[in-house]
């Protein structure tokens, strides 16, 4: 009976991150949680227009909880407002894309050295289980991105560190304002299929050292092939 709870909430934990929809959740928190999943995983592209009118519809809102959590996204540079009172996402200059890979790759080796001492044997199967949707999504570059960042997201909760991995989880956010989505390339699916068995093995292994190699791999091979986009 436990193994089979466990076996339900590993499989629970490693859907995609959907649009929250339980009936005493805030309509705004429901239009940030759609806009930064739809920004993370390039549904909205940097410099597109948001088009309040067919949001509202497709949320089954009116336009005032989607007007709050813009304004909440303006704040925090996700979004930019535009002259005439439109909203776009805001697209990251080159200098800006280096400064946040720099930021974000260095906090990452500091999380997955941790990860590698602190992550449960229940984690590591749920990244193996990840790997093995990762590679049934192929052909979907928007699905990818979002079973990537649960990936990811594993990885951050099991460092053992909250401020780092909720500060990890913010600048994963951060990514869809660069141009183009992450696996819109073939080759790029199948390098991070690699890059990914690589990391778990590296984990399992409880070796940081080799962790930090893996994982400094994975993010310098993601970087090229994303400012190739630019």
């Amino acid at each position: 009976m436990k193994d089979s709870l466990h076996s339900v909430t590993m499989k629970a934990s490693l859907k995609p991150r959907q649009l929250p929809t339980q009936d005493n959740m805030p309509l705004t928190d429901r239009a940030l949680a759609y806009f930064r999943d739809a920004i993370q995983t390039g549904k909205i592209n940097p410099g597109q227009e948001i088009d309040f009118t067919a949001l509202a519809k497709e949320l089954g809102m009116s336009r005032t909880p989607i007007r709050e959590s813009i304004r909440q996204l303006v704040t925090e540079g996700l979004l930019e407002q535009l002259p005439g009172g439109s909203v776009c996402v805001t697209q990251l200059t080159a200098e800006e894309s280096e400064d946040f890979y720099h930021v974000r790759d260095e906090l990452e080796i500091t999380a997955v050295r941790a990860t590698t001492l602190h992550i449960s044997d229940l984690e590591i199967e749920m990244l193996k289980t990840n790997l093995s949707l990762f590679k049934a999504a192929r052909n979907k570059p928007e699905l990818l991105a979002k079973i990537d960042n649960q990936f990811h997201v594993v990885l951050y909760d099991a460092c053992n560190n909250n401020y780092l991995s909720q500060t990890l989880k913010l600048l994963r956010t951060r990514i869809g304002q660069l141009k183009g989505r992450p696996f819109d390339n073939p080759a790029r699916i199948d390098d991070a299929i690699q890059e990914h068995s690589e990391i778990i093995k590296a984990i399992e292994s409880r070796d940081p050292d080799l962790a930090e190699k893996a994982v400094a791999k994975h993010y310098s091979a993601a970087r090229k092939s994303r400012l190739s986009l630019a």
